[in-house]
């Protein structure tokens, strides 16, 4: 098992410098990013961004008009208050880029950037924050970026940059006073959301590629790739390990109340209680690695899989009840075996998944599992 976790990390660690390198548009050759905001779903895959319509599964539009061989996108997109859908590219030009869906070019039937900003040095791959007016942008080289989130312009001259070195994946988080960002290279760093100013930072000895969550104890919560989930003092930056998984953790957990969800690529799945300190479920490991962070959900938390129990089967959806049992799962449908890293999105009575290496681009279920209709969307049918 051990081996298997170190394949499938390093296929997505892989794939990722691969992306860089060749500046290529092939699609598939990472996972997707994917977002949804009222009817329209934004799917950020290989060379373009599409826009789907949740009602009939047709394309809105894509981005950009024409294949660029220096743009590649698979970082989740960012649906901003007005509607602006900011999108970073993993390809040699290392963009961010506010696309405009209200003002669609009449002659390419794209929509226009309402701006870019352009002074990144490696990839995008985290969605950046809101706090405002204001964007917090991790990216690749290390930097959180401060902009304005009407231009894209840097907020500060003296300010654009708060160096925090290592890799940066994972969206930053905010309690309202201090901004969270965590890094591959082991570290859980605390920024003053006014000042900027770094307050702490704190090496967990393993690399962290998700975000962290406030519990609602207001401690902060983040699992790591040695297996150990830590609750962090947000003041102080003291952190412990409150609970030790089977295999690493991947994906940002889900907080509902005094429990915390998240899964390790053991595929075990975990629901911590801030308040008694203990998992609340016996071993829960319906089959695959689970890369994709859970949603919570009104009857159930769902989780997907990676794939089912040997590399050629497709990835699953599977709702657990609060209790810690199985009501449905459903496997990602057609010929091929898609493979799900990128976490599920939930719109309207939709359940939205872009599956890696599958026939279609997006599926969607509604809230029992069942697939609808038009599903999947796959880009000129």
């Amino acid at each position: 098992m051990r081996k298997k976790l170190v394949f499938v990390t390093l296929i997505l660690l892989v794939a990722v410098l691969l992306s860089g390198c060749t500046g290529g548009a092939v699609r598939g050759t990472t996972w997707a990013g994917l977002a949804a905001s009222g009817t329209t779903a934004y799917l950020a895959d290989g060379a373009y961004v599409y826009a789907v319509n949740l009602a009939d599964g047709t394309e809105a539009w894509h981005y950009p008009a024409k294949a660029d061989s220096k743009q590649l996108f698979y970082a989740t997109p960012l649906i901003t208050p007005d509607g602006l859908v900011v999108v970073g590219s993993s390809g040699t030009n290392h963009i961010l880029v506010a696309i405009n869906p209200q003002d669609i070019d009449p002659n390419t039937k794209s929509p226009r950037e309402a701006w870019t900003f352009t002074a990144a040095k490696d990839h995008w791959v985290a969605t950046p924050l809101i706090i405002g007016d204001t964007l917090f942008a991790a990216n690749g080289d290390g930097n959180l970026y401060v902009l304005n989130l009407n231009d894209g312009k840097s907020v500060k001259e003296a300010e654009k940059v708060i160096a925090l070195g290592g890799r940066l994946w994972a969206q930053p988080v905010t309690d309202g006073t201090r901004i969270y960002v965590t890094s591959l290279d082991h570290s859980v760093v605390a920024i003053d959301a006014a000042t900027y100013d770094i307050l702490w930072h704190e090496d967990l000895t393993s690399a962290i590629p998700g975000s962290a969550v406030i519990g609602a104890d207001g401690m902060l919560y983040v699992g790591s790739l040695d297996s150990h989930f830590e609750k962090i003092d947000p003041a102080t930056g003291k952190h412990e390990t409150v609970l030790t998984t089977t295999g690493w953790l991947w994906g940002t957990p889900a907080v509902e109340g005094d429990n915390i969800f998240f899964a390790d690529l053991t595929g075990e799945l975990y629901s911590y209680n801030t308040s008694t300190g203990a998992n609340n479920w016996s071993v829960i490991k319906p089959d695959g690695a689970v890369t994709a962070s859970p949603l919570v959900l009104t009857d159930y938390i769902l989780f997907a899989t990676e794939a089912g129990k040997t590399v050629k089967d497709p990835g699953n959806l599977f709702a657990i009840s609060r209790e810690g049992k199985i009501l449905w799962n459903e496997k990602i449908s057609g010929t091929k075996s898609g493979k799900i890293y990128t976490t599920p999105v939930v719109a309207g009575d939709l359940i939205l998944v872009a599956p890696l290496g599958a026939d279609g681009y997006l599926y969607a279920y509604d809230l029992d599992g069942r697939e609808a209709s038009w599903s999947p969307f796959t880009p000129g049918k």
